[in-house]
């Protein structure tokens, strides 16, 4: 793709960091009129000349999720259509992941429903920040490249962060993601563990985290139950202090509450989506990281032919 001109687009999800990451590249944002018509349809016409072009569509699946999944399918038909010679969807957050498995019966399998419209809507390749789990992967039949903010948060917690910290995974799910973060940083880890044992079930941390800083590692921030049970769990088991690494940052409606009785030092989140509570309205101490930089320079390396294993690591 070295001889054919490289153009970025975006939706309405997040285009405060479509346009950081343009500035990181340096180009100009693509010219696209995305919208609705009055009954709510939504409405894609690209506006600039896009044949034989490489083209990239930035565009979080956050909330509003089905708004924003059908511009992404629509924006992807219309640049296909106009005979664009590649079209890869960069999806800084990969909305219905975290079903990716029938665990009960009569339940969709939503991650993979996703991945087969996107395929039918004509995307050529996919670049996606921190799937919920790496099996997502898997579910494409195009081309998948998987990056993830961890080198971002590696960065920022080396600042803050010293010997006397322990990092917790949440779950067993988590564990590969928080044992990535844990070995990056050189930390000892310990793991949430929580049992039926009656109402309500039994919240512990197996390791030892007693007057330890406690760093919790996840994707995803949303309700805000989990960073809670863990926050409250560390601080039984007798922690110093309880922050909070976690590249999504959603906080749905009714996190703040959940996140305030949490008693967390610190949240870190990245600017993959545009909260739906504001954190500033929360009093709550969140911090954004950029993940603009890993998508330019992943955007350029694919453009260019180049590897991405940099921005790469095993979930």
């Amino acid at each position: 793709m070295v001889d054919t001109e490289l153009r970025v687009f975006t939706g309405n999800s997040n285009r405060k960091l479509a346009e950081r990451v343009c500035a990181e590249i340096g180009i100009e944002l693509g010219q696209a009129l995305v919208g609705t018509f009055s009954d709510g349809e939504v409405r894609v016409e690209i506006e600039e000349n896009v044949r034989g072009c490489d083209v990239y569509v930035i565009q979080s699946l956050c909330c509003p999720v089905n708004s924003f999944v059908v511009e992404l399918f629509l924006m992807i038909d219309a640049l296909k259509r106009a005979s664009a010679e590649r079209v890869t969807a960069v999806i800084p957050y990969y909305a219905y992941g975290r079903r990716d498995k029938k665990d009960k019966p009569r339940v969709p399998i939503t991650g993979r429903m996703l991945a087969s419209l996107l395929e039918e809507a004509g995307v050529d390749h996919v670049v996606a920040l921190d799937f919920h789990s790496g099996q997502t992967m898997g579910f494409f039949k195009v081309p998948v490249d998987h990056i993830s903010a961890m080198s971002e948060f590696v960065k920022h917690a080396r600042q803050f962060l010293d010997e006397n910290s322990i990092v917790v995974a949440p779950d067993a799910a988590g564990v590969r993601r928080a044992r990535a973060f844990a070995t990056e940083m050189n930390l000892d880890m310990a793991i949430m563990d929580e049992r039926d044992v009656g109402i309500p079930w039994e919240h512990r941390i197996v390791g030892n985290v007693k007057d330890k800083n406690v760093v919790l590692y996840d994707d995803i921030i949303d309700t805000g139950k989990t960073v809670e049970r863990v926050s409250l769990a560390a601080h039984k088991a007798g922690a110093r202090s309880v922050r909070v690494y976690s590249v999504h940052g959603i906080f749905s409606h009714g996190c703040e509450t959940r996140l305030q009785r949490a008693g967390v030092d610190s949240i870190v989140v990245t600017d993959s989506v545009v909260p739906y509570c504001k954190p500033e309205s929360m009093n709550l101490p969140v911090e954004y990281v950029s993940v603009a930089p890993l998508l330019a320079e992943s955007v350029v390396a694919l453009h260019r032919g180049e590897t991405l294993e940099s921005t790469f690591y095993a979930m």
